[in-house]
């Protein structure tokens, strides 16, 4: 099968979702599955029909791609040449995640459950949407949709097939992985339930609010730029301020108001997990990093997270059993990352 990938928004031109996709590809391929890319692209723009253009016609002339600030612009022979080498080479010595990376073990996105084959094309487009294209979506898109991401403004992934569009909304799934892998228990309850505090009411948001509350979690919501609406399925999940003080789980605090590339210092409400919603592509520093109360994670976290769920869900659901784990997905990335640099 014949694939073409784009990752569309603005900015973009410090994402890592091509990295992550010739690293999973490279991963599944070694399962003998039938999954090669023969086209990157980094689609800077505001409105969401540009790569849902990009995606009808081969090699646009009308929307060319832009450069990486990692590795250059991905439409190039030799840039792409120098990814896939890159992953090659870290594909032959990367077999498992460091301890550090899987603290309570590895995080698997197949969830036991069984994955129907769905129809494909010879040729594919996938399309990874952020920011401002997530909420641009809705039911008379007709576009077919597996979760609420349109309902809710919160479509981050696109699949067309030749002859129709799929799409799902990956970013609350992503963060519940993560607070997952990181020791956090959905299973408790009152109290005891995961809390989150969170900033921001935008795509991602409300993405990550209805996965919170479907998981059994309460939310503590922090305003921001865009308020959360009061009126989505996590409404029974919102706590008020006063309440805050009362609740023994684990926190974890996320904003999502910040800018790409921006790495907030600010660690209120002493939370055990301090989630960047973002990431810094030219600089990879510490992903783990111990704070007062707990601890600070990279972006990098979300973004893998949110990415495999992608893969189990939209891209290859009927391979989810053969996806790399959370931990060792990181372990590539970062490995890749430091190959690209040199």
């Amino acid at each position: 099968m014949q694939i073409r990938y784009a990752i569309a928004g603005s900015p973009v031109s410090h994402s890592l979702s091509p990295l992550l996709v010739e690293i999973t590809a490279a991963h599944l391929r070694r399962a003998n599955l039938d999954i090669e890319f023969n086209e990157f692209s980094l689609l800077d723009c505001s409105d969401v029909t540009v790569p849902m253009a990009w995606a009808l016609t081969e090699k646009s002339r009308s929307h060319p791609s832009i450069a990486s600030r990692l590795f250059g612009n991905p439409t190039l022979s030799q840039n792409h040449g120098r990814l896939q080498s890159a992953v090659h080479g870290v594909m032959s010595d990367v077999f498992a995640a460091t301890p550090d990376l899987i603290p309570h073990g590895e995080t698997l996105f197949h969830h036991g459950e069984e994955r129907l084959k769905q129809r494909r094309g010879q040729s594919e487009a996938w399309i990874s949407l952020t920011s401002p294209l997530k909420h641009q979506l809705n039911l008379r898109s007709g576009i077919n949709c597996t979760d609420d991401g349109l309902h809710n403004g919160t479509v981050n992934q696109l699949r067309w097939d030749g002859s129709n569009w799929y799409c799902v909304g990956t970013d609350g799934a992503g963060l519940v992985a993560v607070a997952r892998h990181f020791g956090f228990d959905f299973t408790l309850d009152g109290v005891d339930a995961p809390l989150l505090c969170m900033k921001g009411g935008g795509g991602a948001a409300r993405s990550s609010a209805a996965a919170w509350a479907r998981a059994g979690g309460k939310i503590w919501s922090l305003g921001g730029r865009r308020s959360l609406d009061n009126r989505g399925p996590w409404i029974d999940a919102l706590i008020e301020p006063e309440s805050v003080i009362d609740y023994t789980g684990k926190r974890l605090h996320i904003d999502f108001d910040l800018n790409p590339s921006e790495q907030s210092r600010d660690y209120p409400f002493g939370a055990d997990i301090y989630l960047s919603s973002t990431y810094d592509s030219m600089d990879v520093g510490m992903v783990i990093e111990p704070t007062e109360t707990g601890m600070r994670l990279d972006g990098r976290w979300l973004l893998v997270a949110q990415h495999l769920d992608a893969w189990a869900r939209l891209y290859s659901p009927e391979a989810a059993h053969l996806l790399p784990g959370l931990g060792l997905s990181m372990n590539r990335l970062l490995a890749v990352e430091t190959a690209l640099r040199m």
